[in-house]
């Protein structure tokens, strides 16, 4: 199974499944598993009902909303950056790109022939 952490409460999904066996398969009670693991009752039920409709592919993390949590977070950051840049710019702590000016050579005006 896979080690890594899930979205649901920081519980890998190795120990989601054994809570999820616990239940189904040694006949404990939602509630005895949640007070033995320490958590709460409806989070164990919720493991449950959806283990019974989606199989091991509910254990499994979510990674599209982890991908999406991500780009979100990304967008964050992105979006303080500019704000962080704009008000440097907007203080003066950033000079401003330096200009170059480009002359041509052997034009009519008396440029260099």
């Amino acid at each position: 199974m896979d080690a890594r952490l899930s979205k649901n409460c920081g519980i890998a999904a190795a120990r989601r499944g054994q809570i999820i066996q616990r239940v189904l398969v040694d006949g404990w009670s939602t509630a005895q598993a949640a007070a033995a693991f320490g958590m709460q009752e409806r989070r164990v039920a919720r493991w449950v009902a959806d283990y019974r409709r989606h199989g091991m592919a509910s254990l499994r993390q979510d990674d599209s909303a982890e991908r999406a949590y991500l780009r979100w977070l990304r967008r964050i950051y992105t979006a303080v950056a500019r704000c962080i840049g704009g008000l440097r710019r907007g203080f003066g702590l950033v000079e401003p790109a330096s200009c170059v000016v480009l002359r041509r050579t052997g034009d009519e005006r008396g440029g260099g022939n």
